[in-house]
């Protein structure tokens, strides 16, 4: 497969189930390894990095909303957000801050504190939404 997606653009990937649609998604993510070929995101051959390479790779380029959320059930929507901003080198204070203001542009400032199970779905999914958003 050659694909091409440029910057501003969007597209839409769409196949019936097993067709390879989230393989696709985990090796733009460099999430895995393709079996042949290479994976390039702006210039970055993401099949010639090691995993420390790769984790901040994802770390500074990549937002990836999971289709389960893995949102860590014993951390508020606050802290989950929190979390790869800390990673990231931000001060707790800086941190908090933006997490608070990405999920309020969600519509879940009413529900910072709360753990994923007091959450229902659709918040659970505005809180990965956030996470990915945060990094800008």
């Amino acid at each position: 497969m050659n694909l091409d997606v440029f910057e501003g653009e969007y597209l839409s990937v769409m196949g019936p189930s097993g067709s390879g649609k989230s393989t696709l998604f985990n090796m733009i993510g460099a999430l895995d390894e393709p079996s042949s070929g290479t994976v390039t995101i702006g210039g970055v051959s993401l099949t010639e990095q090691c995993s420390l390479q790769l984790a901040y790779f994802r770390d500074r380029h990549i937002g990836y909303i999971f289709q389960a959320f893995n949102l860590i059930p014993s951390m508020t929507a606050l802290r989950n957000v929190m979390l790869p901003l800390m990673f990231s080198g931000l001060s707790t204070e800086d941190a908090t801050k933006r997490a608070a203001e990405v999920l309020g542009s969600v519509g879940l400032d009413d529900r910072l504190h709360h753990v994923p199970d007091q959450l229902s779905g659709g918040q659970q999914q505005r809180v990965a939404i956030a996470r990915a958003l945060s990094m800008r």
